[in-house]
């Protein structure tokens, strides 16, 4: 599966988030992608971030992304408009939509 852009925005730290976002240039963690949200969390995907520039002073910012397990993660879920939330444990630290497909 390629790598794909996605926009992120980070949680802020008050509403749950991390205490900033990862600096890079990798960061890898369990997705809920909304297409599958009904299996969440008996059905999990990991995502793999390319980072090449900090976020904004909202939080949010513009990375590359990929299925950490490749072809083998259901096709669809990085389809251009495709939404996500990205956790650590069970906090839910950003959302996501992928731009492009």
């Amino acid at each position: 599966m390629d790598t794909r852009r996605a926009s992120i925005h980070w949680i802020p730290v008050g509403d749950g988030g991390r205490h900033a976002p990862p600096p890079g240039p990798t960061y890898s963690t369990v997705a809920r992608f909304t297409a599958l949200a009904d299996r969440w969390p008996h059905e999990a995907w990991s995502v793999v971030l390319g980072i090449n520039e900090p976020a904004d002073g909202g939080g949010r910012m513009t990375a590359t992304i990929r299925m950490l397990a490749g072809d083998a993660a259901p096709r669809g879920l990085l389809d251009a408009g495709s939404t996500f939330d990205l956790f650590e444990g069970s906090r839910c630290v950003a959302q996501g939509r992928v731009l492009e497909g």
